[in-house]
């Protein structure tokens, strides 16, 4: 709520600065580097047997990168983002005992491919911006006891399209939110995503940045080996930013 009241002022806290992440006549380029600090949770469907995933995964295993190039209206962007989580969770199936639990090993990598257009004019403290391309997402499941251990994977690509509201609000601040859909029966079966990111200039080229960012996928079916039932990842990003 306090990002979204920001966003809203920000336009008239500077109505003369020109959005700098949009909008950009000349070759503009930026890249970033975050920590996660993620969160996991769902069911995963693995062979004959259900396990629930969820916990806050450690900060040493949760990272991400971004790179946007671009000019003028058009932009190129590249995405990075891996997660993993040891932890112990409920086991169902067939044939288990009620109160079964599996100690797992789970991880969650995705990698993006999108080109974006700016909507609206260029000399202005914000910016629309939409977007589409492709999703890359990996996702292992090791169950390490239990009645069936085992070690299972699943890799697809999926469409993806969202848009994206930029915002100077004044000195060295700005923000962003975002969202985005995908899927659509190809790859998984749907996934949606939300974000908001709260950035500040500290040094020339060099921002730092806060962001939160929530996504849901569901992939498979009640017939497929591997099934991941509206499986969340959300948390906290902390970012270290250049953008010339």
């Amino acid at each position: 709520m306090a990002v979204a009241g920001l966003l809203a002022i920000g336009p008239w806290l500077a109505p003369d600065a020109r959005a700098q992440d949009h909008g950009n006549p000349d070759l503009f380029w930026r890249a970033t580097a975050y920590l996660w600090w993620a969160n996991i949770d769902g069911v995963n469907y693995v062979g004959d047997v259900s396990v629930v995933v969820g916990d806050t995964t450690q900060l040493h295993a949760s990272f991400a990168g971004d790179i946007q190039v671009g000019k003028g209206r058009f932009r190129g962007i590249a995405r990075f983002s891996t997660t993993s989580l040891a932890n112990s969770g409920p086991l169902e199936g067939e044939g288990v005992p009620d109160g079964t639990e599996v100690d797992y090993d789970f991880s969650w990598t995705m990698a993006e491919l999108l080109a974006t257009w700016q909507v609206g004019r260029f000399e202005s403290s914000h910016a629309l911006k939409l977007s589409g391309g492709l999703r890359y997402v990996h996702q292992g499941q090791k169950l390490l006891n239990g009645p069936q251990p085992g070690e299972f994977t699943k890799n697809w690509v999926e469409p993806v399209g969202g848009a994206e509201y930029f915002v100077e609000m004044g000195g060295p601040f700005w923000a962003a939110v975002d969202g985005t859909i995908g899927g659509f029966g190809i790859g998984s079966k749907f996934t949606w995503q939300v974000g908001a990111e709260l950035g500040i200039r500290v040094a020339g080229p060099v921002h730092l940045s806060l962001n939160y960012d929530y996504l849901q996928t569901e992939v498979g079916d009640k017939d497929s080996d591997y099934r991941w039932d509206e499986g969340v990842s959300q948390g906290w990003f902390f970012g270290v930013m250049i953008k010339q």
